[in-house]
């Protein structure tokens, strides 16, 4: 009798590698294996003790990818830009990693991309957590894998409680910055987001082949998303526009997000749509939870 495919799902302690990791179990079509720096870790054992296979590696040296790619018929793969150690080194670590699981003789990456400003913008903008992300899957379409697929995250709703997170003011208020013109921007859950999309790729890799699966579940503007959140909470809540020049001299990645938020003004998030990257394409496979649905959860408490 033949076993069940192996997948490696690299970052299987974060946000999107942990979404991957609840799919499949859940779905229990696949040996589920999860690959992390410390396998001693309590959140790692925690993982063991639900049928994951715990396997050490780091992004960060692509060769210690070896093992936990070995014997993995497909493998999810995500990159941590922000992580200070990686930042624009992404785009080179990246291609390593595809190259190790390639030797390794993984026959389907999943990996975890985004939009290519730098193309699209014609070089006026320049963010590179998205760009190195889109190059990593065009160089990902030359080395030969039987099967490949990107999914796009969109913004994080917890990223208004962590890279936007607002300040009090004197009267209780809670303002949030935001650089520039608030117009929508396409966000979702990585927690019951990514996984869904994941795993519906890794079912059926011919259907998913070569495509880009976008995964927004919202269309929200700034001043929408600081209404919802004052609802919930029952504080007030505002928005401050920002001029982007400032902003980007305020902590170190304020000008990345920025320029970012320049691409999204001015391009939407996913930018264009082709025939590969269908804006609704996340929404055609799962369920995806709106920013309301999102904050009756309670989630994020944890960031207050």
């Amino acid at each position: 009798m033949i076993g069940k495919p192996t997948i490696a799902i690299l970052g299987a302690l974060g946000g999107q590698g942990g979404s991957v990791v609840n799919s499949f179990l859940e779905d229990e079509s696949f040996s589920v294996r999860g690959v992390t720096s410390n396998v001693e870790s309590d959140a790692a054992k925690a993982l063991q003790k639900r049928g994951v296979q715990m396997v050490a590696g780091n992004v960060k040296d692509p060769k210690s990818l070896r093992h936990a790619f070995e014997g993995a018929d497909t493998a999810f793969i995500v990159v941590n830009f922000w992580d200070p150690d990686i930042l624009v080194k992404e785009g080179e670590l990246t291609k390593e990693i595809m190259k190790v699981a390639k030797d390794s003789g993984v026959r389907h990456v999943i990996f975890s991309s985004l939009a290519n400003v730098e193309k699209v913008s014609d070089q006026s903008i320049d963010v590179p957590h998205f760009t190195l992300k889109a190059k990593a899957f065009e160089h990902l379409k030359t080395l030969g894998f039987d099967y490949i697929t990107a999914v796009e995250p969109a913004a994080y709703y917890s990223n208004w409680f962590t890279f936007f997170k607002p300040e009090e003011a004197d009267d209780g208020t809670l303002v949030w910055t935001w650089p520039g013109e608030g117009k929508p921007v396409s966000q979702f859950d990585v927690i019951t987001g990514t996984g869904p999309s994941v795993l519906a790729a890794a079912k059926d890799p011919e259907k998913y082949n070569g495509r880009n699966i976008l995964l927004e579940a919202d269309l929200l503007s700034p001043a929408e998303i600081v209404e919802s959140i004052s609802k919930t909470l029952g504080k007030q809540g505002r928005v401050v526009y920002a001029d982007p020049d400032e902003f980007s001299l305020r902590f170190p990645g304020a000008h990345e997000l920025a320029e970012m938020v320049k691409w999204f003004n001015e391009f939407g998030y996913y930018g264009p749509e082709t025939d590969e990257r269908k804006h609704g394409s996340g929404k055609e496979i799962s369920d995806l939870l709106s920013f309301d649905e999102w904050l009756q959860t309670g989630e994020y408490n944890k960031y207050l």
